[in-house]
């Protein structure tokens, strides 16, 4: 099996989303992650994500079973807690080896995947559920702030503690001993779409559900018209991107502020891949041009400088396409 990959990366708000490829010893890891501040401490949610960014590119190579993984991120959890005081990052991902799939996650960050019967599915639970005691205290600490353009008072923060309570980031990276992981194994089946998405994509269009299982179509009305409209990657990204849109400009509903990332992967089996050769010589200079920036302009980073994997038929693909460009440009040109 492999996978058709795609980006969707809105960082403006806040800055401290990050989403990361990162090539195993024998796999790919796919990875989101959502940062986030308590306003206790002169780090921040971006710092945490940087903080993982650095550590996945520099150790994900010598990666070779997912206990490895699952050291990695404790590493890093005890990294981040001792460093980064007072700031956290949700984080949720894939590991992606042959037939296998493990699934991991920490905090809000929700791995959602569109089966086989066209049904959605909340791959992992979430990290929600804030006890009234932790609630109430960050309530307090945020007292005379500006939290999602509403004045924190001694007269409104109890909306605040339910809004903890509800929707309360309750696991993460840097919550020191009690960092834990959420995961699964299961198989990579040809036609399953995923979407790694931080809550800037989500919560606009479900309410957060806690616990994994399915998604009721009439709970996620949009989410299932992205993945029905979308035969691959790239499409579903424009599909996000449109609707997000749509949802501000046109239907003049307001979305929360927040940063955005979405990482859509489409399992595709290697007979569904094979592509018919193309025939270089048959094509015009403008053809050859249109197709090569076709297959680089996927591969364009819009987060950090992120590990690519390209195959080698692509690699060749690519070369015979400049190439034969070259030559003709060359050809004309005398």
């Amino acid at each position: 099996m492999i996978i058709d990959w795609k980006e969707y990366f809105d960082n403006a708000c806040k800055g401290e989303d990050m989403w990361g490829c990162y090539k195993t010893a024998n796999g790919i890891i796919y990875v989101v992650v959502d940062g986030a501040s308590n306003h206790d401490g002169s780090q921040t949610g971006a710092d945490v994500a940087r903080l993982t960014h650095e550590r996945f590119k520099q150790e994900s190579s010598k990666l070779h079973r997912s206990s490895h993984l699952r050291d990695l991120l404790h590493s890093i959890n005890a990294e981040s807690t001792r460093v980064n005081e007072g700031a956290y990052a949700a984080i949720a991902g894939l590991l992606h080896r042959g037939d296998n799939l493990y699934a991991f996650s920490a905090g809000d960050v929700a791995i959602i995947a569109k089966k086989a019967n066209e049904k959605l599915i909340q791959v992992l639970p979430l990290d929600l559920t804030m006890q009234r005691e932790e609630a109430e205290e960050r309530a307090k600490s945020e007292i005379g702030k500006t939290v999602n353009n509403v004045g924190i008072t001694e007269l409104n923060y109890g909306q605040r503690i339910k809004q903890y309570m509800n929707h309360g980031l309750s696991n993460a990276i840097g919550m020191g001993d009690e960092f834990m992981l959420n995961d699964k194994y299961f198989d990579a089946k040809a036609d399953t779409a995923i979407v790694i998405a931080s809550d800037g994509v989500t919560d606009p269009f479900m309410d957060p559900q806690s616990q994994a299982g399915n998604i009721a179509q009439e709970d996620a009305e949009k989410l299932y018209e992205i993945f029905n409209s979308s035969a691959n990657a790239e499409e579903a990204t424009i599909a996000l991107e449109n609707m997000i849109w749509d949802t501000r400009v046109s239907q003049k509903k307001k979305i929360k502020p927040d940063d955005r990332t979405a990482l859509f992967l489409y399992i595709q089996s290697m007979e569904d891949t094979v592509e018919k050769k193309l025939n270089f010589n048959s094509m015009s200079n403008y053809q050859l041009a249109e197709e090569l920036v076709k297959r680089t302009e996927g591969k364009k980073m819009a987060s950090l400088d992120v590990d690519v994997t390209l195959s080698i038929s692509e690699l060749e693909t690519i070369n015979d396409l400049a190439k034969e460009l070259a030559r003709k440009t060359a050809k004309n040109a005398r």
